[in-house]
């Protein structure tokens, strides 16, 4: 994979995580969420991967294991 296609990804999973997530407008709003702390978290759990827990790309379950890295690394609380 070159670097552009990885970036390309990275940037594009970054867009997915927020529509899901950010404050005012995600469909579930985590209070206080930033671009930052989604490219921590991301990066975080890529370099984490085991053969049994690995990248998928980008789909849900990434998604859901950098929300959980996300509130338990910041703090945060679904927000209201």
């Amino acid at each position: 994979m070159n670097i552009e296609k990885i970036v390309n990804q990275l940037c594009d999973f970054v867009s997915y995580v927020d529509s899901f997530y950010n404050e005012k407008t995600g469909i579930y709003p985590i209070k206080g969420l930033t671009n930052k702390m989604i490219l921590d978290a991301t990066q975080k759990y890529i370099s984490s991967q085991t053969e049994t827990y690995t990248w998928g790309d980008g789909d849900s379950l990434d998604r859901e294991r950098v929300r959980d890295i996300i509130l338990e690394d910041n703090n945060l609380k679904w927000s209201a």
